[in-house]
């Protein structure tokens, strides 16, 4: 018996591939967007992973100093002196060639065997340095005598046109260099060397300019008391850290913005579990009819729902197989979005082609699958709790979806609450914010169909008082099929809430950094060099050009502390510029006073959240005499890193840290005195010594912008996906009332209505369906951007923004809702239109 139901009801699927494409569709789109971004996420953190892979070889702990790097000389007393043997040093670094950031790593090839194995390409296919296999001679001896000699990944030389034995010529710390390729990696290496420029250690340190200075020392520990043997011979200001433990600090940098990148995929899941329901339920009351006969014939209920989940099931597995498919290719599209904006923020990554991950496609899949059995047993179970007599009867469903809205509206009204509850009392947990962002959208889907019965109904007599019959027949049809429509309504309101909440949120954002920057970029003029440091004897220069009156040094570094790695920010101050850090509540002169004079410091919002610290507080850093607590007198605003930052004087950091480095300079010019005229004096002063970054106070504004502006393209990608399947789910909403109300549109053409007067009534519903869920998504998206400024972006970034709800966002989404509605409207308006009345009336 089983068997020819189950051919029965594919069969019927078969005949309308409308609805099967459709409910494929949805499924496939929302199964696409969280592949996708899974996969983009999961390619850039394997780039990092297999780059950092390649950099740290087979280190376990690194010894690193403050931001001028380790002596050399303590590399070689801790090989000769104390006889640690498993010790490599290691100078690292960005170069630049042509418009391609690359990493240079500058190594000992004889103590190198020990960490890292680089094999080479070409006939031999040897090892350079490599405990099982001879280095050959000739490699080894042309990377300790030839000038700039590199090796590089064969991908990476093809891919810069590079060839071997050919000079080519990098930026490195503002300068250009000599280079030439001298061999490349076999083709095992690749991937995990490419960008990665392999260079002698004094090679890397005339590049950087650290002579006598290393980036770092990797050791392998393989014995037990080696590591505290080590740490014993190491000086105060050196320590000994995890290798693991700092490449995972880098990568936690981008979590946040990974996981905000996940929710907004979900969010188009939800969206198509609206659209799955649809479809389904729209199949059983299709069938309603033949499920009642086959009840009567006696089908058990737990048959009928096996035989509609099964179906849904199916359903599921098709979709979720070409949502894997489809998310693969929109993962390649995402990727170099995702990359972008990693490198714009946190570290350069490079990654050319996306890593399917098995988990990725589990993911996927079980998610896609998931939502459509969720989606089909509420429908399936409507089928089988009727007797067969009321399964029958057209008017079962909406009865039955009148009497279950007040339990509906309850549910809502309870995930609500239970949202605020999780948002008073999760403290700063970004995973349980994102829970309750999507509770309160689950409970105001809930609460929209009852509101949508409350103002339809008090809308009804007016609007056909004023408009007609059929302007009140097309708002009196929402609520008369309210178990369809009010799916494709929450589902259109919640994508279009998405549009507001975001659309909110970066404007709110875009406002904040605004402002922030006009506060900050007090020079008119900026001079820096990208990954590098400039020339005292240039800024000296620089400084003295005709109409400079005064100027200002800023330096950043990464210091490493037991709570993880710590930005800080060295500025020497111009007079009278104090004014572009905007202060949180604290007497400015006071602040100032003890910033340049008594060693204070001050805490970014970010870091002061992060790290729950207070004006009053201390923070411990480890400076070259040792860790010092230096007192926090104020937390100022900043968006420039949400991993935060601490912001230090010139004159205290002189004091603590051995390093004059400056990384860029902000010029003050007099009333008279034309910019243009001072940068292009600048680069004259600058030719043949150094690669400078001359920009406008204007230009540097415009282009921090414009990072902004990219990283928000993924999100807008993302939410556009969610309208596309809210659109889906309209167009399929409206075929099914198109369908369903065949015969009743047939007694209004017999009656006297024309095809045109048809089509109108049936746009005009589905306009009134586009008005209710922009109306809808207002309140909605307002709420979606408060939890995200105040919870969401609070809790991930660490930043505090104020919000700001411009008008034409919410009239610009209460459009698109319309002619989202409108568009999805108009092939079941044409549909209705051109449909036979004789052969309509003849139907059940």
């Amino acid at each position: 018996m089983m068997p020819v139901l189950y051919r029965a009801s594919f069969g019927y699927l078969l005949r309308h591939p409308w609805q099967l494409v459709l409910a494929l569709l949805g499924i496939c789109i929302g199964v696409a967007v969280i592949v996708a971004v899974d996969l983009a996420n999961e390619s850039s953190r394997r780039a990092f992973l297999r780059s950092m892979d390649a950099v740290n070889g087979e280190a376990t702990h690194q010894i690193v100093a403050g931001p001028a790097g380790v002596d050399e000389r303590l590399y070689t007393r801790l090989r000769t002196d104390h006889g640690f043997r498993n010790i490599a040093p290691v100078v690292a670094g960005y170069v630049r060639y042509q418009d391609v950031i690359m990493q240079v790593l500058g190594v000992d090839v004889f103590a190198e065997r020990e960490f890292r194995h680089y094999f080479l390409s070409g006939r031999d296919e040897q090892s350079v340095v490599n405990t099982r296999v001879d280095s050959p001679v000739n490699v080894i001896a042309r990377m300790l005598t030839t000038p700039g000699a590199v090796l590089a990944s064969a991908r990476t030389a093809d891919s810069l046109d590079i060839e071997t034995d050919t000079p080519f010529r990098v930026v490195a710390d503002g300068k250009e260099r000599a280079a030439v390729l001298i061999g490349t990696f076999a083709e095992e290496q690749q991937g995990r060397l490419d960008n990665i420029l392999i260079t002698d250690i004094a090679n890397a340190q005339h590049w950087l300019e650290m002579p006598g200075r290393l980036t770092r020392i990797d050791v392998r520990i393989d014995e037990d008391g080696l590591l505290s043997a080590i740490q014993e011979a190491l000086p105060q200001n050196v320590q000994l850290l995890s290798a693991a433990g700092r490449t995972q600090s880098t990568l936690d940098m981008s979590n946040a913005f990974m996981t905000n990148l996940t929710a907004m995929s979900l969010l188009a899941l939800l969206v198509g579990i609206f659209l799955i329901y649809n479809s389904v339920a729209f199949a059983v009351l299709q069938r309603r009819s033949m499920i009642g006969v086959l009840r009567a014939l006696g089908v058990t209920r737990g048959q009928t729902f096996s035989l509609i989940l099964l179906e849904g099931s199916m359903l599921g597995i098709v979709g979720a197989l070409l949502g894997l498919l489809t998310g693969i290719w929109l993962g390649e599209q995402l990727l170099q979005l995702v990359a972008r904006s990693i490198s714009d923020h946190y570290f350069v990554i490079h990654v050319t082609a996306v890593s399917v991950a098995p988990m990725s496609v589990v993911k996927g899949f079980t998610a896609g699958l998931g939502a459509t059995v969720l989606a089909a047993a509420a429908p399936a179970y409507e089928a089988t709790s009727y007797p067969p007599r009321l399964a029958m009867a057209r008017s079962v469903l909406e009865r039955r979806a009148g009497e279950w809205l007040p339990y509906i509206t309850g549910a809502g009204l309870t995930a609500a609450f239970l949202a605020m509850f999780i948002l008073a009392f999760s403290g700063d947990n970004l995973v349980a914010g994102l829970v309750a962002l999507f509770l309160l959208i689950l409970g105001f889907a809930l609460v929209i169909p009852i509101a949508i019965r409350i103002l339809a109904n008090s809308l009804a007599p007016s609007v056909g008082k004023w408009l007609g019959n059929s302007a009140r027949m097309a708002i009196s049809g929402v609520t008369a099929s309210l178990s369809r429509t009010g799916v494709a309504i929450v589902a259109l309101a919640v994508a279009v809430s998405a549009t507001v909440g975001v659309s909110v949120m970066v404007d709110s954002f875009r406002y904040s950094v605004n402002e922030w920057l006009g506060n900050t970029l007090q020079s008119d003029i900026y001079v820096g060099v990208p990954r590098g440091s400039l020339d005292q004897e240039l800024i000296e220069e620089i400084a003295a050009i005709t109409g400079v009156q005064h100027h200002s040094t800023s330096r950043r570094v990464l210091l490493e502390t037991d709570t993880g790695r710590v930005r800080l920010i060295v500025l020497q101050m111009a007079p009278g510029s104090h004014a572009g850090t905007a202060l949180r509540d604290r007497d400015p002169q006071a602040v100032w006073d003890a910033f340049e004079n008594q060693a204070a410091v001050l805490a970014s919002d970010a870091y002061a959240y992060r790290h729950d610290v207070v004006p009053g507080d201390t923070v411990i850093l480890n400076t070259d005499n040792g860790e010092r607590a230096f007192p926090i007198v104020a937390v100022f605003q900043s968006y420039d890193s949400n991993d935060g930052a601490i912001l230090m004087s010139r004159r205290t950091y002189d004091i603590f840290f051995d390093d004059p480095r400056v990384d860029s300079v902000g010029l003050y010019l007099d009333d008279e005195t034309d910019a243009d005229r001072v940068m292009d004096e600048i680069r004259a002063l600058s030719v043949g010594r150094q690669s400078l970054v001359v920009n406008s106070n204007a230009r540097i504004r415009e282009m921090s912008l414009d990072i902004f502006d990219r990283t928000f393209v993924i999100t807008d990608v993302l939410y556009w996906l969610a309208v596309g399947v809210a659109v889906i789910g309209i167009l399929g909403a409206m075929l099914a009332l198109q369908l369903e109300r065949a015969k009743e549109l047939a007694t209004l053409r017999a009656l006297g209505m024309t095809p045109v007067q048809i089509g109108g009534l049936v746009t005009m519903q589905t306009g009134f369906i586009g008005m209710l869920s922009g109306v809808a998504a207002i309140p909605l998206g307002i709420v979606m951007s408060w939890v995200l400024i105040a919870v969401i972006n609070r809790r991930a970034f660490g930043w505090q923004m104020d919000m700001t709800i411009e008008p034409r966002v919410l009239l610009t989404s209460l459009a698109l809702a319309i002619a989202a509605a409108l568009a999805a409207g108009l092939y079941p308006a044409w549909r209705a239109a051109s449909a036979r009345p004789a052969l309509a009336m003849r139907e059940e």
